[in-house]
Order: C-alpha cells, then structure tokens, then sequence
C-alpha cells in the first residue's frame, strides 16, 4: 500500500504520539509498504530524515499553533491522490485531513486515541464535534488501552468503530560496559541501589511523589539514588521537594537524556518508576510507553493506577499499580521490589516476555494493517 501519514507529532518533538509515529512509519516501510510521512520542519534534520527507510516531507510553520494545520494541510493535500490510505496520528490534524480526503477523494483513514487530544474538549463544544466526525468517518478508530477505548465511547465514537491495539517498544539498544562506567561516573552511582524515572516533568507523571517516598526507602537502602531524566515545567518543584527533604546527596535530575544514556539507566536500574496521575482537564496517561521500555530491558516497574497504565502494567505480573500522589505507596510498593531479588527478577522477567510476545512496534503496527484490510 502507499501510505500517507501527516503528523503534527514527529522527531525532534518530544512525547508518546511523536514516538507511534516513528515507528509506525519504520515498520510499514519494513513491511514493505510505500511510506511517505508529513512532519514539522526544523533545521538541522537533513540526515536524520535520508537515514529513514521512507520519504519524509517537511512543512514549515509549527509555531503558528492552531494556524500549523494550514501549512501542513498545503503538504498534505497533493499527495492524497496518490495514497491508498492516511494514518491520523493525531486526530487533530492528521485525523482531520483523513476526513478531509475521504470527503474529497473518498480514501480511507485511520484515527487514533490516546487521551488527552480529545478528553481536553467539552463534549458539546465545536472543536469536539469535528474530532467526532474525524474518529466516526475512519475506516479504523485505534485505541492505545481499553481506558482510552472507554472514554472514546463516552466521547461519542461507535464502539463497532474502535479497535483496542497496545503499543510497546522498539528493539532494546545494546549497552556496553563502557556506557555503563561512564554513566556510574557522571551520577557517582558506584555501589548505589537505583530508583530511574523518566519522562516529561509535568505535574501529574509524579516525580514530586517518589522525591517524597524516597525517605523511607533510605531507612532500609541508604545506598539508593533516584534518578529522575526529562524536562518539563515540574522540574523547579521536584528540585525544590529534594532541597527541603535535604535529598541532595541522592536524587539527580539530569534533564533531557541522549537515547543511548537512557538505554544504560534503564540497563542499569533496580526498578523503573512513574507513579502517574490525573492532571487538570483530563490529562492522564493513555498508556505509558516508558513501562513497555522498561520491560524490554527486563526491569520491574512501579506504576500508578490511572489511566491507561493498569494494560501497560499488569499489576503483581510485570509490575506493581500504586495509587498516584501518595508517597507512601510508591514506598511500599519500591520496598517489595528492592527487597526481594526473587520478586523483582520475575517481575522483570516477566515484563521482557510480554514486550517479546505483545508490546512492541511490529505487533501493533501489524494488528494495525489487519485491521484496515479486515474492515475493507
């Protein structure tokens, strides 16, 4: 097939939609498809983009907000004709130009769910009734958890439209004994127990709560470090809960990482935490890729029950579910896996297999196609 894929969201930006998109486009290109993806222009990405394995146009203009649907719609529209079918990986700008070229040109689409793209939008508002329209008219509506699933129907999707498809990771990188000195020296993590977390620093991921539950942990492992990687506007409160907890000695917040320097923490980590919540105006988890990350690398992992994460971690099998913003949760729930070897190598364990059999990039995209052609 030639696929065609206009997103908002795509490399060098940051975040979980931008990641679907890379490797949704890395593996149909694998498969064999003829891929073409409509990304945001940015300088410096010339060999980034001729490494990829499919033809990437960029369109300039992502500053312009809400107005960066006009450039990228200019990109888009002239190789709709061309395109047997267009992959909305955000539904509000991808997944209104597949509406878009089925109303024109009567191609197929497919829109896609996670949580926040929509939740943020009062039902009964006209930003909500295009969305609605967009996700009604696609040949495949994609959820990425069943929690997504559920408020996609309360948000007014048929649920005979929805398709429930786990995403997951991509192949684990291989880390040498080299990268593993030289992130112990950079952090003096020589004989340290550690706690890693990574992702945005928003308010809702919980960085703020394991700063707090690290206390008690030091009372039985006063050689743990807990290493908090990314960038947001949470980080000045993380820093500030380490200063009055007097942490300084054991919590580093490095900001945003290289892909290789986050591949050896999540090596060299005891366990993998984000005890995630619910944030202002329905910002929540739709998933939690980091999880599937994690658990390619063979790492058990503390999640907070919300969202999406109870199907990114299966709570006593590959993880633990703790409820999000209590400190003292993420602290028992930390203990049982530092204090038990046994326990956290099965969790782990157990975690690698369940990315090897069903949380990976090929197994999604793949559910992805036979769902189109299923629906055709």
């Amino acid at each position: 097939m030639r696929i065609l894929i206009p997103t908002a969201d795509y490399p060098p930006i940051e975040g979980g939609i931008s990641t679907v998109a890379l490797n949704v486009a890395r593996e149909l290109s694998a498969m064999g498809h003829d891929v073409t993806v409509v990304a945001p222009a940015f300088p410096g990405l010339s060999a980034f983009d001729a490494a990829e394995p499919y033809t990437v146009v960029r369109f300039r203009g992502y500053g312009l907000g809400w107005f960066r649907f006009i450039p990228m719609a200019l990109a888009t529209l002239p190789r709709i004709r061309a395109s047997d079918l267009i992959l909305g990986i955000n539904i509000a700008y991808g997944g209104v130009l597949g509406l878009v070229a089925n109303i024109l040109s009567r191609k197929p689409y497919v829109a896609f769910g996670y949580a926040y793209e929509f939740l943020k939008f009062p039902a009964w508002s006209p930003p909500a009734a295009l969305l609605r329209a967009a996700y009604r008219r696609a040949r495949v509506v994609v959820a990425i958890s069943r929690f997504t699933r559920d408020a996609l129907v309360r948000f007014g999707v048929p649920a005979d439209c929805i398709e429930t498809i786990l995403p997951g990771a991509a192949p684990i990188r291989d880390v040498t004994k080299a990268d593993i000195d030289t992130i112990k020296e950079r952090y003096s993590l020589n004989g340290h127990r550690l706690i890693f977390a990574a992702g945005r620093m928003v308010p809702r991921k919980g960085h703020a709560t394991l700063v707090r539950a690290l206390p008690r942990i030091l009372e039985k492992h006063p050689e743990t470090v807990l290493i908090c990687a990314g960038r947001g506007p949470a980080k000045p409160d993380v820093e500030r809960a380490v200063r009055e907890l007097d942490l300084d000695a054991h919590v580093r917040i490095p900001g945003k990482l290289s892909d290789e320097a986050l591949a050896t923490l999540y090596s060299m980590c005891d366990v993998f935490a984000m005890p995630a919540g619910e944030g202002v105006r329905g910002q929540v988890e739709g998933f939690g890729l980091v999880f599937a990350e994690a658990g390619a690398y063979g790492k058990p992992v503390v999640a907070g029950r919300s969202g999406g994460m109870p199907d990114a971690v299966l709570d006593g099998k590959t993880g633990l579910l703790v409820a999000p913003d209590d400190p003292a949760a993420s602290a028992e729930a930390l203990l049982r896996i530092l204090d038990d070897a046994d326990f956290a190598r099965r969790l782990g364990e157990a975690g690698r297999e369940r990315v090897a059999r069903e949380l990976n990039w090929t197994t999604f995209t793949r559910r992805i196609v036979d769902a189109v052609e299923r629906r055709a």
